[in-house]
């Protein structure tokens, strides 16, 4: 009778003291996105975290510090074991007591948004029409800011497919735009967020045709001629953001690889530098050590382009140099003689 009366009291006593134990575990759930409201710089736990316990009123109150500030309309990242280490560091907080679960936090602030009150009404109420934003118009602002092209300058052609999703209301929801690539059709990975609900994740591809300047040829330009302003003109046409077209401006003086008909435009392919070095050509070589300029005629060896390195030799053929091509006739010689061919006298003794 004893030894049955001892051992159910140490199991009554187990009992009690495990449920003692488990009521003072305060857990916290982090949540994987939260959106601040906008007069808000820095979370408090309780924002980002479903807290249940003991310590959860001292828990929710927590500031938690972020590694950079907060930024409007995109999306910041705090990991959860600066999160944990920051609960650990908390003074009144007894962290041997607390569970945190969960994964690393994404965040973001909203934008500020005008009340009614300040809003101005319009001159006749029976007009006025509520706002409606899209994910189509949102998609567009975004694409035309990472271009920097103005609105009258694009032209977007979405695919049919595609029409319901960018119909999406956006308005009070967080938008993530990145692009995925890019060629003739644009492609971008979105996704729309409200509240914690991933409302749409969607790849969308589209063209889109930019306003640009080009040069085209107005007479026929055979191989091997010289662009100028009087074989060639510039015009704007409505292109795709990836047309390989030569720059106008840059174009001028610049020698084709090939017959170019007119109305045609001028492709940057279509194009090379003029050769302004020709193999045998006595041209002026200047040779600059530190303050000191000096400058010789040296035969070519070989011909080149602006920019191009050339091999060149004196006029009596006993140097030899390497200097880079730095106009018509010109070049600048890039290191001292190292390939003399002229015969060195014998130094070894006899």
């Amino acid at each position: 009778m004893f030894r049955f009366t001892l051992i159910l009291i140490m199991l009554l006593t187990s009992s009690c003291l495990g449920g003692d134990a488990e009521s003072a575990i305060t857990r916290v759930d982090l949540r994987a996105t939260v959106r601040l409201p906008a007069d808000q710089s820095a979370p408090l736990l309780g924002d980002l975290a479903r807290i249940e316990g003991a310590q959860r009123s001292d828990l929710a109150s927590l500031r938690i510090e972020l590694p950079e500030p907060l930024a409007t309309g995109s999306w910041s990242q705090i990991e959860m074991t600066t999160i944990r280490e920051q609960i650990k560091q908390a003074p009144g907080i007894n962290f041997g007591a607390v569970i945190v679960s969960g994964c690393d936090v994404r965040l973001t602030r909203l934008a500020q948004r005008d009340t009614a009150a300040s809003r101005p009404l319009p001159e006749h109420p029976t007009q006025l029409k509520k706002a409606q934003h899209t994910l189509r118009q949102q998609v567009e602002r975004w694409t035309r800011a990472r271009l920097d092209i103005d609105a009258d300058q694009s032209r977007f052609r979405f695919s049919d497919r595609d029409q319901e999703a960018l119909n999406t209301t956006v308005e009070g929801r967080v938008v993530e735009i990145r692009e995925i690539g890019r060629s003739e059709r644009m492609v971008l990975g979105v996704v729309v967020y409200e509240q914690e609900r991933v409302v749409l994740d969607r790849t969308l591809q589209f063209e889109l045709h930019v306003e640009r300047a080009v040069r085209v040829a107005t007479t026929q330009i055979k191989r091997s001629s010289m662009i100028s302003n009087e074989n060639s003109k510039i015009e704007h046409r409505w292109l795709g953001i990836t047309e390989p077209i030569a720059e106008p401006d840059r174009s001028i003086g610049m020698i084709t690889t090939g017959t170019i008909d007119p109305g045609s435009m001028i492709y940057a392919s279509n194009l090379e530098a003029p050769i302004l070095v020709e193999r045998g050509q006595v041209v002026n070589a200047r040779s600059i050590a530190g303050s000191v300029s000096v400058s010789l005629l040296v035969r070519a060896k070989e011909s080149g382009r602006l920019g191009d390195i050339i091999k060149l030799e004196s006029r009596d053929r006993s140097q030899q140099f390497q200097a880079r091509v730095a106009g018509p006739g010109r070049v600048v010689i890039m290191h001292t003689p190292t390939a003399a061919t002229r015969t060195q006298p014998n130094r070894n003794p006899s």
